[in-house]
């Protein structure tokens, strides 16, 4: 079922909704001024370059292989760079662009070069300040660890909306959304082609509630309600509503970042798509501890969407931390563990004889990971490192598989 304006319109409208406030004490925001951080200055325009190099080093299981695994030498190459214009004091254009080279020695098929881009363009008025985005993604990227194939998507978002502040501690947000993922024509993996699952339009339209509780702390209310429209599995078209209350600390506080925490209902458009109303979140917590220590944690429970045919999706419970401690000087050393879990959820279907012959599946992959690292400068860092990866299915055992990789990263900022 087809709303009567499109999420976009809904939000433009919003937004002009937002524009007509007016108070006479108000005071514009004024642009953010890169200069502090840009490395290059050339007119009206900062800059700030950067390289990495990462996993410069040996994977002994390239396919993900369940049997006779492959191993290949392989790095990947990454240059990016950040651009501000600011214009005067009432607009501001970041542009973040940016490829990931990957390079195989022996399995030639696995290279890739996948370009990304952001644009965001800001224009601030007396209490209000309106945006536009637009997020592209090309790449060959494993986009999650249930797809082993490296397959050519592509991903693409658009966001526009406006943000009024009503006091100088209470803002309200809101914007429209509008993403497209698309798979080549010719992925193919585990007897599927990824287009007729995964091709899909997404509309949506959300609103954010930020209070200003201390300098350090916000109290954040997240809300969107979004359709799902499938290109070639219409089945799989579905309308969502979720809600996220939760919190946001800024450095120096001894935590920063953000948690979540709240519910989302999945209503399905057809009956043999199982609808979902459960618990959703997100984190990202960084603590600072004694002695140079640092203890980063991230969570996530959410929905994601499945290749398999008879299994349209799954819910994603993931979790994991990692330790990082200063050693000596510019030295540091870091251990880290992630453990994510698929439950996915099968079609209803009327004869028990059509149930896919994996009902009831539940993947589990653990992720361990070792590194020394050495600080250059500022911007530049070395490290060396080892990930050990393992799946295990309960209903697939050619899902089963184990991995190494042994490997230098290099980050240098110009």
């Amino acid at each position: 079922m087809k709303t009567s304006l499109p999420a976009l319109r809904i939000a433009c409208v919003l937004t002009l909704a937002l524009c007509s406030t007016r108070s006479a004490a108000a005071q514009p925001r004024e642009a953010d001024d890169p200069r502090a951080e840009a490395r290059i200055h050339v007119g009206p325009i900062y800059a700030t370059p950067g390289l990495r190099l990462r996993e410069f080093g040996v994977d002994t299981n390239v396919f993900n292989a369940a049997a006779d695994p492959k191993s290949d030498f392989t790095f990947t190459v990454g240059p990016e760079v950040n651009v501000w214009v600011p214009v005067g004091r009432r607009a501001l254009l970041k542009t973040t662009g940016g490829a990931d080279l990957v390079y195989f020695q022996t399995y030639g098929s696995e290279r890739s070069v996948n370009p990304r881009a952001q644009v965001r363009g800001e224009i601030y008025l007396q209490r209000v300040t309106l945006f536009a985005e637009n997020d592209l993604v090309n790449t060959r990227q494993r986009p999650n660890f249930e797809i082993d194939v490296r397959a050519r998507r592509l991903e693409n978002t658009v966001r526009a909306g406006g943000e009024l502040r009503l006091s100088p501690k209470l803002s309200v947000e809101i914007a429209g959304r509008q993403s497209l993922v698309k798979f080549d024509g010719d992925a193919f993996f585990a007897g599927s082609y990824l287009e007729q699952s995964l091709n899909r339009d997404s509309r949506g339209v959300g609103a954010t509630v930020r209070y200003r509780r201390t300098p350090l702390t916000t109290i954040v209310v997240r809300t969107e309600t979004s359709q799902d429209r499938f290109a070639f599995s219409p089945l799989r078209d579905a309308n969502t509503l979720r809600i996220q209350p939760g919190v946001e600390f800024r450095p120096p506080a001894l935590i920063a970042g953000s948690a979540y925490i709240g519910m989302q209902r999945l209503a399905a458009l057809h009956d043999e798509l199982p609808d979902f109303r459960g618990m959703v979140g997100s984190a990202r917590l960084r603590f600072r501890l004694p002695r140079a220590t640092v203890l980063e944690f991230a969570g996530d429970r959410d929905l994601a969407y499945s290749y398999e045919p008879l299994q349209p999706y799954f819910v994603v419970d993931g979790y994991g931390a990692t330790l990082r401690r200063q050693i000596v000087r510019r030295f540091d050393a870091s251990v880290g563990a992630q453990r994510q879990r698929y439950t996915y959820r099968d079609l209803i279907v009327s004869n028990p004889a059509s149930r896919p012959s994996g009902a009831g599946r539940e993947d589990m992959t653990v992720v361990y990971t070792a590194s020394i690292g050495y600080a250059v400068n500022r911007d530049t860092r070395m490290g060396v490192g080892v990930s050990r990866v393992n799946r295990d299915s309960s209903a697939n055992r050619f899902a089963a598989y184990e991995g190494l990789r042994v490997g230098t990263s290099v980050t240098y900022g110009f």
